[in-house]
């Protein structure tokens, strides 16, 4: 008889975010619900956390023990509200230099911080982290938009522009109940997965390149069981509203080509706010 596993639930919120969690902790991974329109992103208006709509998303997803807050890197719709969702739940927020500069801007304590560090692994309750060097998608035209560092904390209300990259990362979640894959951004580094599997893969694909290149060498290389898309809906748009894919991410074609690996993996595709529990899957 198969060993009975402990409760594993996930929860997509839109864009890159997650709420992974247990029946005792949990850990959001780049959290963003404010969603200013395309208008403000483009004139370069400052960008302002709707502190309602956290207030909600932290109702919404069920769960009163968030340990951590982590950022896979600091463009506005990966960190605008993720040091303010730190701030409500107090949990400790991880990532970057640059995303550190972002949350020491809200302001948060030094003691809530911390700062990534490449391989090396990071316990909070029974999740193991570790972050991954990564690399962002092609998104724009062919290019990253606003790379560079933010070598300051971010006071006050700053414009997408100021939200610049930072440094770029997966992070592998582990869990006696099974391991996830966080891809938030639709880059990767040749031989960045060499040595690692991962059952579940949250898998970025606004902004991608070339659909079978990407999954070769995300989701095949991890020998992944069960594919979820993230990050191809309209952030410009607000969760109230009807979700809409954002324009140009071609989700059917993604479909379609992961579909010719029903052999290798399970696809799922996630309602936002939606908890799964995602241990039964394995």
């Amino acid at each position: 008889m198969a060993q009975k596993k402990d409760p594993l639930y996930l929860t997509w919120l839109g864009t890159a975010g997650v709420l992974i969690e247990d029946d005792h902790d949990g850990i959001l991974i780049d959290p963003y619900v404010s969603r200013p329109g395309l208008l403000s992103v483009v004139l370069g208006l400052s960008l302002k956390p709707d502190r309602d709509a956290i207030e909600k998303w932290l109702i919404r997803p069920g769960t009163k023990n968030i340990r951590a807050v982590l950022v896979s890197h600091s463009h506005f719709d990966h960190c605008l509200d993720a040091p303010f969702f730190a701030l409500k739940t107090n949990a400790l927020f991880i990532g970057s230099k640059s995303a550190l500069n972002a949350a020491r801007g809200v302001p948060l304590d030094e003691s809530g911080l911390k700062e990534a560090d490449i391989g090396r692994d990071i316990k909070i309750g029974a999740f193991t982290l570790r972050f991954i060097e990564s690399a962002h998608g092609p998104a724009f035209l062919g290019r990253v938009p606003y790379p560079g560092t933010i070598d300051r904390p971010l006071t006050g209300r700053h414009s997408a522009r100021d939200y610049k990259l930072g440094q770029t990362y997966s992070i592998l979640i582990t869990h006696a109940s099974g391991t996830i894959l966080h891809h938030g951004s639709a880059g990767f580094r040749s031989g960045m997965y060499d040595g690692i599997v991962s059952d579940i893969v949250l898998l970025g694909i606004g902004g991608r390149g070339h659909t079978q290149t990407y999954l070769e060498n995300v989701p095949l290389k991890l020998n992944a069981k069960i594919v979820i898309p993230i990050h191809f809906d309209n952030f410009f748009v607000s969760l109230d509203r009807k979700m809409k894919n954002l324009p140009g991410v071609n989700f059917q074609e993604f479909l379609t080509t992961a579909g010719k690996y029903g052999n290798r993996f399970q696809l799922k595709v996630l309602s936002v706010g939606e908890k799964s529990a995602c241990h039964t899957w394995l």
